[in-house]
């Protein structure tokens, strides 16, 4: 058995380990199932809102049409986004 697959059966080993306890090592990332509904309701909303803001934007479907883009286009492209 090499090295690699020593430390391999380590880490199973622990995992087992820490599924019979009921343990995980990363924290959950919500603290209830309410805060994240609610968070990614808030982002939901906000991509809309940008996406809405973009098909709207004379400035930004002139720029679509364009071949070519110089830096003041860029610009104008960064300041419609923000």
């Amino acid at each position: 058995m090499n090295k690699k697959q020593f430390l391999n059966t380590y880490k199973k080993v622990d995992e087992l380990k820490q599924e019979a306890t009921g343990q995980s090592q990363k924290p959950p990332i919500y603290r209830s199932k309410y805060d994240e509904r609610l968070i990614k309701d808030f982002h939901y909303a906000k991509f809309q809102k940008n996406l809405q803001n973009a098909r709207q934007s004379e400035s930004l479907k002139n720029l679509l049409e364009k071949e070519e883009w110089s830096e003041e286009d860029t610009e104008v492209l960064l300041r419609s986004l923000r």
